[in-house]
C-alpha cells in the first residue's frame, strides 16, 4: 500500500544520523577491500609459496647418513672402515612439555656450576695444601632431572630390552637434550637385531623411540694407532656452533680426537634423504624416493702399518707394558711412519653409546688406574727429557762462544754447582770420571759435569741463548702436526720462575699466616737453574715428537720439518688431492757443529764407552745401515726415572730411506735399558734386519 506522507510517523533523518550511516558504510567498504585485498595477495602474488608449503605438508624427509671415507695407511692396507649397524634413540618430541622446561633449566643451572667451579678450581690451586683443607667447599652440582610416571615406565620397559639400567637412559636424554634440545638422542648402539625386532613390533609400548641403520667405524686392527686415528661421535651444541662444523645437521657423526677430527670435512661424506608423501592421517600414500648419499673420501697415510705393529710391540716387549711413546719420521719431509702411545685401546670402545652407564666408560678409559688411555702420549705429553737434550745445549753454547768444538774439559766425575762444599754438588751416575774430554767425547759417554759446565757458562755470559736454541728447534712449541690436542710443553727461564713466584708472594699477601708452597720466593733465575736446564732438567717439558722434530733439524742441516700423517684424498671420481705440509721455517746451523754432534751422536751408539753400543752390538750391520743416537734418562719427582732414546739412520741408496725414531718409556730405567731396545726393534722392521731385543748397562743419565 502506497505511503501516506500525511499518516507517514517516521521521524526525519537528521543530518548527524546520515553522517553515522555513511561512516559504518565507509568502514564496511574498507573492511570488504582488506578481506578482498588479502586474498588476491594469498592467492595470486604468494600462492605458489604456500602450495609448496602444502606439498611439504604432505611429504616426511628423513635423513639418510653417509658412510664416512676409509683410512688407509701408505701401501694402501686398511686401517679404518664402516659397516651397518643399528641405533636406538628417542626423540625429543616425545618427552612430556614439563620434562623438557626441567631439562633446560638443569642444562643452565649446569653450565652456571661449570662455570663456577672453574673458577673455585683456579683459586683453590694457588693455595697450600693446609689452606685448601680450610677452604669452603663449592656446591655440589645441580642433580639431573628425574623421569617419573609414564615416561619413567618407557624408559624400564626400554632398559630392559636394551640390557641397560633407566637411569643411564635418563642421564643419556637429558645430557642430549641440554647439548642439542632438537636432535634424537643416541640411547644404544650396535643393538642386536632381536632387540631391534622387539621394539620395533612393538611401538605402542615404546612411543618416540627410533630403530634406525647407520653406519659405524670398523677398526680391523683394533687397538694399533688408536690415538692417531682417532674417535667419532654425534655432533653437540658447541660442535654445531663451531666454523668447522659449519652445514652440518644435528644427529651427524664427526670426527672428535685424532684424524677423524682433522680430516672430518674430506671423511663426512654427504648425506642423502629419503621424500615419502603421506595422506592427511599421515600414512604413506606413495612409494618413497630417495636421494642417495655420497661417501666421503678417502685418506691415505704417511704412516706404514708393518711399522707400526713394529712400533706398539717394541713398546710392550722392551717396556714391559708400561706407559710410553714413540714417534718414527723422515727427517726431511716430516712424514711420520709411525706413532704410538701406550697404553692404547680400540676406538670403537670408545664411541658414544657403547657402554651401559657412565661409570663402566670411566672404569675403562677416565680413572688413574687406567694410565688414560686416550691421551696420546707421543704429542699431549710432555716430561723432562734427561740427556737426549745435550745436542741443543751444544748448539747453544757453540752459537754463544763459550765453548768451540774442540775445547778440552776435565771431566772428574762430579761439578761444584754453588759455594757450599759438598752440598752444591752434581756427580755423572756413579760420579764416574771421564778425564779429559771434548765434545764428541761428551756426547758420547754423556758426560753431565761437561753439561752443567756449559749451562753455567752460559749463564755467566749473561745470555738465554740455551732457551733460544731449544725454541728454535722446536721444543716447548707447537709443531703443525695434522692432529689436535697437540701439548706446547714448557722451557724453564727467568721469566717463568718470575712468574711462579710472583703467584707465591700474592699468596704469602692474601694469607700471611698460611703455609704457600707454590714457589721458593726468590724471584731469581741461578746458575743452577741454567745447569739443571742443560742437561734436560731443571722444568723442562718437552714432547717425543718435539724431540724428534729438534733432531730431524740438526740430522739435515737446519730445515724443520712439520711432521705429518696427511698423504693424500681420493673422491668417488678417482681425483686424487695431494695433502702439502711443506717445511715452515728454517735456522742457520753451523756446518762444523753439525759434524761434531752427528760425530758425538755416531760415537755414543758404535764406539767403546758409547752409552748405547751395546745395544747395537749383537747383529746389527752398521756398515749398511748406521747408526746414530742419543740415550736419556730423566729424573721425575715421585716417579721411577723415564728411559729416553733418539736413533736415526739411513741405507746410503739412492732413495736413502732415511728414519728417525724417538721412544720413551715412563719408569723404564737408563735410556739404553728399555727406550734404546725399543728403537732398535722399530728400525729392524724398517730396514729388513732381524728383530732382536738387546738391552744396553749403560748407566746414562
Amino acid at each position: 500500500m502506497p505511503l501516506d506522507p500525511a499518516n507517514d510517523r517516521r521521524p526525519p533523518i537528521t543530518p548527524q544520523l546520515a553522517i553515522r550511516v555513511a561512516g559504518a558504510g565507509v568502514v564496511a567498504f574498507v573492511l570488504f577491500g582488506i578481506i578482498f585485498f588479502r586474498l588476491w595477495y594469498l592467492q595470486v602474488l604468494d600462492g605458489d609459496k604456500y602450495l609448496a608449503q602444502a606439498r611439504e605438508n604432505r611429504v616426511r624427509t628423513e635423513r639418510i647418513a653417509a658412510p664416512r671415507g676409509q683410512i688407509l695407511d701408505a701401501n694402501k692396507v686398511t686401517l679404518v672402515d664402516n659397516r651397518k649397524a643399528t641405533v636406538v634413540a628417542i626423540n625429543p618430541a616425545s618427552i612430556p612439555a614439563t620434562t623438557r622446561e626441567a631439562i633446560s633449566a638443569y642444562g643452565q643451572a649446569a653450565g652456571r656450576w661449570a662455570l663456577r667451579k672453574k673458577q673455585y678450581d683456579r683459586r683453590l690451586a694457588k693455595l697450600s695444601k693446609k689452606q685448601r683443607a680450610k677452604a669452603a667447599k663449592l656446591p655440589p652440582a645441580p642433580a639431573r632431572p628425574r623421569a617419573g610416571g609414564d615416561l619413567l615406565m618407557r624408559y624400564r620397559r626400554l632398559a630392559t630390552v636394551l640390557q641397560m639400567s633407566a637411569k643411564t637412559i635418563n642421564d643419556r636424554v637429558v645430557d642430549g637434550i641440554v647439548q642439542v634440545p632438537y636432535a634424537n638422542v643416541r640411547i644404544r648402539s650396535d643393538v642386536p637385531a632381536p632387540q631391534r625386532n622387539f621394539i620395533e613390533e612393538r611401538p605402542d609400548a615404546f612411543p618416540g623411540v627410533t630403530v634406525d641403520s647407520v653406519y659405524e667405524r670398523t677398526y680391523p686392527n683394533h687397538d694399533m694407532a688408536a690415538q692417531v686415528l682417532g674417535t667419532i661421535g654425534q655432533i653437540n651444541g658447541t660442535e654445531l656452533a663451531s666454523k668447522k662444523f659449519k652445514g652440518v645437521v644435528a644427529g651427524t657423526d664427526v670426527g672428535q680426537s685424532g684424524l677423524e677430527y682433522t680430516y672430518d670435512n674430506f671423511l663426512r661424506g654427504t648425506d642423502g634423504r629419503y621424500r615419502i608423501e603421506v595422506n592427511a592421517a599421515g600414512e604413506r600414500s606413495q612409494a618413497a624416493t630417495a636421494v642417495a648419499p655420497k661417501a666421503g673420501e678417502q685418506l691415505m697415510l704417511t704412516l706404514r702399518k708393518d711399522v707400526q705393529d713394529a712400533g706398539e710391540a717394541a713398546l710392550r716387549q722392551a717396556g714391559g707394558g708400561k706407559p710410553g711413546a714413540f714417534v718414527a719420521l723422515n727427517p726431511d719431509t716430516g712424514a711420520v711412519y709411525a706413532m704410538g702411545s701406550s697404553p692404547s685401546y680400540n676406538p670403537r670402545d670408545a664411541a658414544p653409546g657403547r657402554y651401559s652407564t657412565t661409570k663402566a666408560y670411566k672404569a675403562k678409559f677416565i680413572d688413574a688406574s687406567t694410565s688414560f688411555p686416550l691421551i696420546n702420549r707421543a704429542d699431549e705429553s710432555a716430561y723432562p727429557t734427561g740427556s737426549i737434550f745435550k745436542p741443543i745445549t751444544s748448539l747453544a753454547a757453540l752459537d754463544a762462544g763459550v765453548i768451540s768444538t774442540s775445547t778440552v774439559f776435565t771431566d772428574t766425575g762430579c761439578y761444584q754447582t754453588g759455594a757450599r762444599k759438598d752440598i752444591d754438588v752434581a756427580c755423572n751416575t756413579n760420579k764416574t770420571p771421564y778425564g779429559p774430554i771434548a765434545m764428541v767425547d761428551a756426547l758420547r759417554v754423556s758426560s753431565d759435569t761437561y753439561y752443567y759446565n756449559l749451562g753455567k757458562k752460559l749463564y755467566e755470559k749473561g745470555t738465554l741463548n740455551l732457551q733460544k736454541w731449544a725454541h728454535k728447534l722446536g721444543v716447548a712449541r707447537k709443531s703443525g702436526i695434522d692432529l689436535p690436542g697437540e701439548r706446547s710443553g714448557l722451557i724453564p727461564s727467568p721469566s717463568e720462575v718470575r712468574r711462579i713466584n710472583e703467584l707465591q708472594q700474592a699468596c704469602v699477601r692474601k694469607h700471611p699466616k698460611g703455609n704457600c708452597q707454590i714457589g721458593s720466593g726468590n724471584a731469581l733465575w741461578n746458575p743452577g737453574d741454567n745447569e739443571n736446564f742443560a742437561v734436560g732438567q731443571g722444568g723442562l717439558e718437552a714432547t717425543p715428537l718435539q724431540m724428534a722434530v729438534a733432531y730431524s733439524t740438526i740430522v739435515n742441516g737446519g730445515r724443520v720439518p712439520t711432521p705429518h700423517l696427511g698423504a693424500q684424498v681420493e673422491d668417488s671420481r678417482g681425483i686424487v688431492t695431494k695433502i702439502d705440509k711443506p717445511s715452515r721455517r728454517g735456522i742457520r746451523i753451523d756446518p762444523a757443529w753439525r759434524t761434531t754432534i752427528m760425530n758425538g751422536l755416531h760415537a755414543a751408539a758404535n764406539e767403546n764407552g758409547g752409552t748405547s753400543k751395546a745395544v747395537w752390538d749383537q747383529g746389527w750391520p752398521r756398515t749398511k745401515y748406521p747408526i746414530f743416537g742419543k740415550t736419556g734418562t730423566a729424573e721425575r719427582n715421585g716417579q721411577a726415572d723415564q728411559s729416553w732414546y733418539v736413533g736415526y739412520s739411513y741405507d746410503g741408496s739412492p732413495t736413502n730411506r732415511p728414519i728417525l725414531v724417538v721412544c720413551t718409556i715412563e719408569g723404564g730405567g737408563f735410556g739404553a735399558e728399555a727406550a734404546a731396545p725399543a728403537v732398535r726393534l722399530i728400525m729392524s722392521k724398517w730396514f729388513g734386519v732381524t728383530s732382536k731385543l738387546v738391552r744396553g748397562s749403560s748407566n746414562d743419565r
